[in-house]
């Protein structure tokens, strides 16, 4: 395995784990919100799945692995993102990370694991996955390029 998958199957397993102690954190304060949050967890990376990655030139060689081989599945055509793909994926992403922090807060050690993890899980991505990326499409890659 090579580094960039090493940190792309990494970086999943690390922001999983993330979801995780917020997932339970929220289930602590009420077994509804934690259930609202489950549901997130399932639809938020389906809906980036069918609306970025899907259109990602580079899934077959996707450094997440299983995103790329699901993406696959969607058949779209590579190509820019509109802006409704480039909302839905920010805002699921939004949903996923800002949702849990007021309830986080709340347990201080819980809240620093889950951004010390969310943190390497970021910089895996940042640091080596996005600027070996060829996904000429991806705003984040443009980014990462001028950062």
């Amino acid at each position: 395995m090579n580094t960039r998958k090493f940190n792309g199957i990494t970086s999943l397993i690390l922001t999983a784990i993330a979801a995780l102690i917020a997932l339970v954190v929220m289930s602590l304060t009420w077994w509804v919100l934690g259930g609202l949050f489950l549901a997130i967890m399932i639809i938020t990376p389906q809906a980036i799945l069918r609306t970025y990655c899907a259109k990602c030139p580079c899934k077959a060689h996707c450094a997440h692995v299983f995103p790329g081989k699901m993406a696959m599945a969607f058949e779209k055509e590579a190509g820019p993102y509109t802006p409704a793909e480039l909302i839905i994926m920010i805002g699921s992403l939004g949903l996923l990370i800002g949702l849990p922090q007021f309830w986080l807060w709340q347990y201080p050690v819980l809240f620093v694991i889950y951004w010390i993890l969310s943190g390497i899980a970021f910089l895996q991505i940042w640091l080596t996955i996005c600027p070996n990326c060829n996904n000429v499409y991806c705003p984040v890659k443009a980014m990462a390029k001028r950062g």
